[in-house]
């Protein structure tokens, strides 16, 4: 009995040690060597690190600048580089203009290595949401201008409160009152948080016994993927460049 839990036990830990062996992958050259690890960029690429054999018996570990190019690709690489000096103090790591490196000694690899990989996916998730905050911005400055023009600034109200079915209070970006109707107005871009915080309040207001039209304006609808329809159960989805006509009717409710 004994040793069939013997080795039922070497068994689930060849299985966990395979596991622990295929989350990491290490490929030589002739001067480094290169971590892929579990850990991803916003774009789902994995982090990659690079270790050198430094000189008396120490090792430079570095990200080679891989979270500045996978930023810069998305158009926020000065965000990244704004962003990076900070989170290198934080961590006790070395940033110079695009890469985050670190020189330890050999006890020390397993560590950097981590620390190194997070800063640089840290980073780049950070450029990547102030990037959308930055166009959900200038987006909702477009937005409001157009409203203002279609329905005089008297009845349009830029960041107004509006008390949802939870009794929850929300920011809308616009919110227009027209011929004894309520419209609100939100950009929506296809970044996962930003859909995600306007569906929960699309579906607040959607459950008042007397909710306002709900409109999500979006750059482009296939950009959004499956989350159109998401989001399309709760609020109408126009783009940026839907007609003047379409986003007045649908202050009105009339969808047709």
């Amino acid at each position: 009995m004994t040793s069939g839990l013997d080795e039922q036990g070497k068994a689930f830990q060849e299985v966990v040690d395979g596991v622990a062996r295929a989350l990491a992958d290490v490929r030589h050259a002739k001067d480094a060597s290169f971590i892929s690890l579990p850990v991803m960029y916003p774009s789902g690429s994995l982090v990659v690190v690079r270790v050198d054999a430094h000189r008396d018996g120490r090792f430079l570990v570095s990200d080679m600048g891989m979270g500045f190019e996978e930023a810069d690709l998305m158009g926020a690489g000065r965000l990244f580089s704004g962003v990076a000096p900070s989170v290198a103090v934080r961590a006790g790591v070395h940033f110079d203009r695009q890469a985050f490196s670190l020189g330890v000694r050999r006890e020390q690899l397993v560590g950097a290595v981590s620390v190194i990989a997070a800063c640089s996916q840290e980073t780049a998730q950070l450029a990547a949401f102030r990037l959308d905050e930055k166009k959900k911005a200038d987006a909702a400055d477009r937005l409001c201008q157009r409203l203002y023009r279609l329905f005089t600034p008297a009845k349009v109200e830029r960041g107004a409160t509006v008390i949802g079915a939870s009794n929850t209070p929300w920011i809308v970006t616009a919110l227009v009152r027209a011929d004894g109707h309520r419209a609100v107005y939100e950009p929506v871009s296809e970044h996962h948080n930003s859909v995600a915080s306007a569906l929960a309040k699309f579906m607040d207001l959607n459950q008042l016994e007397y909710p306002p039209a709900r409109i999500a304006v979006v750059r482009n609808k296939d950009a959004l993927g499956t989350r159109l329809a998401l989001i399309s159960t709760a609020a109408y989805v126009v783009e940026e460049a839907a007609s003047d006509q379409t986003l007045e009717r649908l202050a009105l409710g009339n969808a047709a």
